[in-house]
């Protein structure tokens, strides 16, 4: 099975939980390791042809991220926004990523009790 690990965070050189991470998919035979932040640059652009094919190339996708602020990271949605298109991820003839699994890898970089009412 090859493995597509999209790590979307602020800035992984200061991330202790994301980068490691990183560093141990990046190690692994059959993954793919790819830092957005670093691909989309400043202006959080990508070449969505490029991303889709890297998509269609995988059988698991996953999305490596802190949850940031109840959320993800803005790069991230970015990135979905930019790269999950109409007529390739839904809409009519939007079912190019269908039987992909879909895996969310996801660190809280605080204590647990500061997730609860």
């Amino acid at each position: 099975m090859k493995i597509l690990v999209l790590t979307a965070h602020p800035d992984l050189n200061k991330s202790r939980i994301n980068r490691s991470w990183f560093e141990a998919f990046a190690e692994t035979d059959d993954i793919t390791v790819l830092d957005l932040t670093r691909v989309g640059g400043p202006t959080m652009s990508f070449n969505v042809e490029e991303q889709q094919q890297l998509l269609l190339s995988h059988d698991r996708i996953v999305f490596q991220f802190p949850f940031y602020w109840y959320s993800a990271p803005p790069v991230l949605k970015a990135w979905q926004d930019q790269v999950l298109t109409y007529g390739f991820a839904y809409g009519p003839g939007g079912k190019k990523l269908v039987g992909r699994e879909l895996v969310l890898a996801i660190s809280t970089g605080g204590p647990e009790d500061s997730y609860h009412a």
